[in-house]
Order: C-alpha cells, then structure tokens, then sequence
C-alpha cells in the first residue's frame, strides 16, 4: 500500500532527516511532503517540498492534505535566544501545525517531545513541552503517538557543546535500576520506533518513552 501521505515539520534536524529518509524508502507513504525553510538538498521522486513560514502557518489556505503528520520541530535555549523564541518554536509552531493538519483531513500525528515533559514542572523547558503534550492530546485526531526520548545521540549538523558534553559523560555512568530509562538514546533508534509504530492501526493517545523505544 503506497496511497498515503506523510507531511513532516523539522526535517533538517537530527531526528527529521532521518526520519525523512525512512519515510521516503517506505512502502506505505506514496509521497512525503516536508515544510522547510530551505532546501534540504534531497533528491527524491517522492519528495515534495514546501517552503513556508511557520509564524503564519495558521493562515496558510495551500496547506496540503496529509493522512500522517510528523513534527519534529524544537530548537534550544540557546539558539532561540529568549523563553519568548524558544515558546514560539517549541510551542506554538508545533501546536498550529497540529491544528492546521487536522483542519485538512490528517487523522494522525506523531510529535517529538522530550523526556521529563510536564506541564506543572518548575522548569521551563520541561514545562512548555508538557504544555504541548497536553494541548495536542485534545486535539481530534484518530490518533497521537507522543515519542519522549532522553539525551538524543547522533551526529548534529549544528554545534551543541553542551550536548556533546553531557553525551560524553553519561556513557561513563552506569545507568541501572531507575536509571535506565535516562541513558541515551540514538536518533536512528527512535526513528526506527516512529517508523514502526506508523504501521499500527491505533486509536487514542500512546507515549512512548526511550526504553519503550529501544525494546520495539
């Protein structure tokens, strides 16, 4: 079966282009539609690429019709440069695509979040990222597949020393008992998860934290 249609938001990132190329290679997605801001410089019969801006994504009256919708939007503190920025991408940016897919017929979606997201959590990465869970719960949708992975390991475009660093110590520490679900986790790895899952025919909400991910 190849009717379907998968539209993926972050595929320049760690986990999208991956996730990109595995839904490009796959039987069951006769076309994959990614919302870019450049080029990815990916050649492919099934690829189609759409430049938008995602402070307007609400607006947009050529948003293409999907079965599947996969965000894997997300930025750092760092990088955005303000609470405010980083709310805007890893919130609202997420949340209206959410809303804007479904409007046009998607019935599931597949959200990159993070391990430790709570709403309710005093600190502000965590929280906004459980707001997002939240909020996209609601949603309509015949089903959300929520992935909350802990450090993500793979080779980044982008610089993260700090990233880098915390990956370097925590292959020194031995994660045991309670642990184990904080050790990190490689992005082929959740990628294979996500791709495994897209082939499942559920109704609901599932999340799926890095141990989950590792045993599928």
């Amino acid at each position: 079966m190849d009717s379907k249609t998968a539209i993926i938001a972050g595929a320049s990132g760690l986990i999208g282009r991956s996730l990109t190329q595995n839904l490009l290679q796959s039987k069951n997605y006769g076309q994959v539609v990614a919302l870019v801001r450049k080029p990815l410089g990916i050649q492919h019969e099934k690829l189609q690429e759409l430049t938008v801006d995602f402070d307007t994504i609400s607006a947009m009256n050529d948003f293409p019709k999907g079965d599947d919708i996969f965000c894997c939007l997300g930025t750092t503190m760092k990088k955005a440069g303000s609470k405010d920025a980083f709310y805007k991408v890893d919130f609202t940016y997420c949340y209206e695509l959410a809303k804007k897919a479904l409007e046009h017929g998607a019935d599931r979606f597949f959200l990159v979040s993070a391990m430790g997201s709570n709403k309710k959590s005093r600190f502000f990465y965590n929280r906004v990222k459980g707001e997002l869970e939240d909020r996209i719960s609601f949603l309509d949708y015949r089903t959300i597949y929520i992935f909350k992975p802990s450090l993500i390991r793979g080779l980044r475009e982008e610089r993260r020393p700090g990233e880098r660093f915390a990956q370097f110590i925590t292959r020194l520490i031995p994660f045991l008992g309670p642990w184990k679900k904080y050790r990190p986790i490689h992005a082929d790895k959740i990628v294979d998860a996500m791709m495994k899952v897209a082939r499942q025919e559920d109704k609901g909400c599932y999340f799926y934290e890095s141990e989950i991910m590792r045993k599928m």
